[in-house]
């Protein structure tokens, strides 16, 4: 089966928290089941969540070749409506009643039920589309990947070759079923004959490192908001013993927290992994090694296995020199069809080629490394005066505040972390003479925290106001 290691048929697949253990073959068994009340070549959206019924619906639709959109369970009912107008699906699977009058109960399973659009003129798909998710992790947006079972094994297989992932390891699912990051855990631990702990709950919550240690979690992975918690939470105490393994990707850490929590792990014999990818290659397009973190906090390291990097300057020529800034582009078997913003680009063809332009900007070093330093689409102009907004967050980080940072030409917003020293006035003038704009341009906002997406990243849009 697809993604379903066949080598282990009586070794736990899934582990969920009430005790129950699905082993491979029974795991596979449940595919087989669901998959016949489902058609090839139609379209289902699964509002998931990190239990058994959203992931063997999941399973089933890729063995038959039924495309999913995986959707976050607590998708409004507005987004639904919206993305279903869209879209039009022929089956939607979900835990919670449909209010869309359109569909009806086909069946119920495991806790969730599969429902039928009772209206015709489905959608056409493209003979190799076999999967749909969100950019960025925003579940209303209508912008969807496109991703091949191509590029799903692909991933797969990279990411368990470079995390050495097997048998033995045993992830929790830490992370939204929805989200690329968290697929790719999933992916990559099924397909390579590893298990899964079935869990929703919150690094906050004491029950999540209670089940790491109660069902012998060998494997967590996080954003960086989640490392923030656990610095917090202080990671020096987590009593984890089973643990030998951590990842974190989803936008970048600052580098002296790296360096603190890589510290914390390695005295815990624990392996700390840093990964940089975009759902446009369906998840992975760097990692770095740990055995470089101490020298290289700040990078997002090496091309996965199977992938390749290189840099391009503003005329698409080709950088050689080292620490010369260019866009990231990527090419592999992961690289994603293309997007989709209408049910007509379900049916279209490859666009990408297997290579994506990221929109990031990067250098490499002398070593073949690449740093970060910023997004095309995070610059603006200020006065005449070009404006790294990234740049501008990591200035604002070295003077030890937490900030989000937004802004149009000539206006620059300062979304800021409180203290209670803070004066507006001065931190306005300090910023405006770092940076050499009249702070007549600038706009403080003290937050007590920042929105996010149900990925952890955080959710600019709804920063999004220069009012």
């Amino acid at each position: 089966m697809f993604l379903i290691n066949s080598n282990y048929p009586n070794r736990a697949a899934l582990v969920c928290l009430d005790g129950d253990i699905i082993t491979y073959r029974e795991l596979s068994s449940l595919v087989d089941d669901f998959s016949s009340n489902i058609d090839d070549k139609s379209l289902i959206f699964i509002l998931a969540s990190n239990n058994l019924d959203s992931l063997v619906c999941y399973l089933s639709a890729l063995e038959v070749g039924t495309v999913p959109l995986l959707l976050h369970d607590s998708i409004s009912n507005d987004q639904l409506d919206n993305l279903i107008a869209i879209y039009n699906p022929k089956y939607i699977f979900s835990r919670i009643a449909l209010t869309n009058k359109s569909y009806s109960i086909k069946i119920s399973f495991k806790g969730g039920s599969l429902f039928l659009n009772n209206k015709k003129h489905y959608a056409n798909l493209h003979e190799n589309l076999a999967l749909l998710l969100t950019t960025s992790g925003s579940t209303g947006s209508p912008k969807l990947v496109k991703l091949t079972k191509a590029n799903i094994k692909s991933n797969a297989e990279s990411i368990s070759d470079f995390l050495k992932i097997g048998p033995d390891d045993r992830a929790i699912t830490s992370l939204p079923f929805n989200y690329s990051y968290g697929l790719s855990v999933i992916n990559s631990h099924l397909f390579s004959g590893g298990s899964l702990l079935l869990s929703n709950s919150s690094m906050m919550e004491d029950k999540f490192w209670k089940s790491i240690n109660e069902y012998s979690v060998s494997s967590i992975a996080g954003v960086p908001y989640h490392y923030d918690m656990m610095l917090r939470l202080g990671i020096d105490n987590l009593k984890i013993p089973t643990v030998n393994k951590m990842t974190q990707a989803g936008g970048k850490l600052d580098f002296e927290k790296v360096k603190k929590v890589n510290d914390s792990l390695q005295a815990k014999g624990i392996n700390f992994y840093m990964m940089y990818g975009q759902t446009e290659a369906t998840a992975r397009i760097s990692y770095l090694p740990c055995e470089s973190i101490d020298k290289k906090p700040n990078s997002i390291g090496l091309p996965i296995p199977g992938g390749s990097l290189w840099l391009e300057d503003e005329k698409g020529l080709k950088i050689s020199k080292s620490m010369t800034v260019g866009e990231i582009i990527y090419k592999g078997l992961n690289v994603s069809m293309g997007y989709a913003e209408s049910i007509e680009d379900l049916a279209t063809g490859e666009v990408n080629k297997g290579i994506l332009r990221t929109g990031d900007l990067a250098y490499f070093d002398a070593e073949g490394y690449y740093f970060i330093e910023g997004r095309n689409s995070r610059f603006i102009k200020v006065f005449g005066n070009r404006v790294s907004l990234d740049s501008l967050e990591k200035l604002i980080t070295a003077k030890g505040f937490d900030s989000v940072v937004i802004g149009e030409d000539d206006k620059i917003v300062i979304y800021l972390k409180e203290k209670s020293d803070l004066s507006i006035v001065d931190f306005r003038r300090e910023i405006s003479e770092s940076i050499g704009i009249n702070m007549i341009a600038i706009k403080v906002i003290p937050q007590i925290d920042f929105p996010r997406l149900d990925s952890g990243k955080i959710n600019y849009k709804a920063l999004d106001s220069y009012d």
